[in-house]
């Protein structure tokens, strides 16, 4: 599930060209130029050229979904362009084939879990999610990653397993709007994601959540971002939020305060 930002933004402009071109700017948005392509091949305009042009303000290979918010970008520009009117699923398919593992930031309204390299939706929940607070580092700053370096991972069966019964959880804590549930489903996720992806002081973060009685963590399965759920009427100058972000600077590790109610949560993690 993810948890979009609005505050962090990727804007994509499409122009018609002479030739049968896709050019991309900046160049090392590969992922962007499939995705234009594929558009364009999809709807019979293979013969039609276009020069793309992104400008964002995402850090990337952290987690933050940099790649899928400028494919979104890129796929709703080019779609525009065209004079087509895509549907949100449709997106979400090309966005997969064109960058091999997709976020759902596409889909607006309720939380949705989806299948990031199916491009499909698992399930639609009918709950949003419970307001929360959220203090939240990058925990490794100088080492981003390379997601199509790294292979799909293959869970065991018990793992896959305790997805099926996070799943269950994750309905229940919905239907109840409960924070310390989500909490509980976020860091469940996230140890099983350290086997796969190891974060960088992650026992100390985990500790000092469960000592601060913190409702849990939650982590980019893709990045570097970690992130510790807290009560929503916390505030940023409150003593035991200030008592977190001094344990963080400890492990020189700088931290970033937000509010669920003022960044418009759809989903989470």
């Amino acid at each position: 599930m993810t948890l979009p930002f609005p505050p962090r933004y990727s804007i994509a402009v499409a122009e018609p060209i002479d030739g049968i071109e896709v050019l991309v700017s900046p160049k090392h948005k590969t992922k962007s130029r499939e995705a234009t392509r594929l558009v364009l091949d999809e709807n019979g305009y293979s013969r039609m050229g276009i020069k793309l042009t992104l400008n964002s303000n995402i850090q990337e290979g952290f987690g933050l979904g940099s790649s899928t918010t400028d494919v979104v970008a890129t796929i709703r520009a080019t779609a525009r362009l065209l004079g087509l009117q895509l549907k949100d699923s449709t997106i979400f398919c090309l966005a997969v084939r064109a960058e091999a593992a997709s976020d759902g930031t596409m889909f607006t309204g309720n939380p949705r879990l989806v299948c990031p390299r199916e491009g499909t939706v698992l399930e639609r929940f009918e709950r949003k999610i419970p307001e929360f607070s959220l203090i939240s580092v990058n925990v490794a700053p100088d080492r981003p990653v390379d997601t199509l370096a790294h292979p799909p991972i293959r869970y065991t069966g018990d793992e896959i397993r305790e997805f099926g019964e996070l799943r269950k959880l994750l309905r229940r804590a919905l239907e109840n709007g409960s924070l310390g549930g989500l909490g509980e489903i976020a860091t469940r996720s996230a140890v099983i994601n350290q086997r796969y992806l190891p974060q960088p002081h992650f026992d100390s973060l985990l500790e000092l959540s469960q000592s601060t009685n913190a409702f849990g963590l939650q982590v980019a399965h893709s990045g570097r971002m970690v992130g510790m759920f807290l009560d929503p009427r916390l505030e940023k100058d409150e003593k035991s939020v200030e008592h977190i972000r001094r344990e963080l600077l400890r492990l020189n590790l700088f931290s970033e305060f937000f509010r669920s109610g003022e960044i418009s949560v759809q989903d989470c993690w």
